[in-house]
């Protein structure tokens, strides 16, 4: 994924000193948090569940069917 694919998908970006990474806050403490922009595999972003890495997404089209799935699991 490029940073205009997690634009598209809501992510904001975040600023550190010497680095920046992007993340999409679900809320109740449920976000997806992307790698840093020092961390790119091939110059390409993949996005985790923030505290899970043992799942990633490397591709806009997986990610967004995850992030439609969870938008309409949302409970209030």
């Amino acid at each position: 994924m490029n940073e205009q694919d997690l634009i598209d998908l809501g992510f904001t970006k975040e600023l550190e000193e010497n680095y920046y990474y992007y993340v999409l806050d679900f809320g109740r403490g449920f976000s997806l948090i992307t790698s840093c922009n020092d961390e790119l595999i091939e110059g390409k972003w993949f996005v985790e569940i923030f505290e899970e890495n043992s799942i990633r997404f490397t591709s806009k089209e997986d990610l967004n069917e995850f992030i439609n799935i969870i938008n309409r699991n949302e409970t209030s």
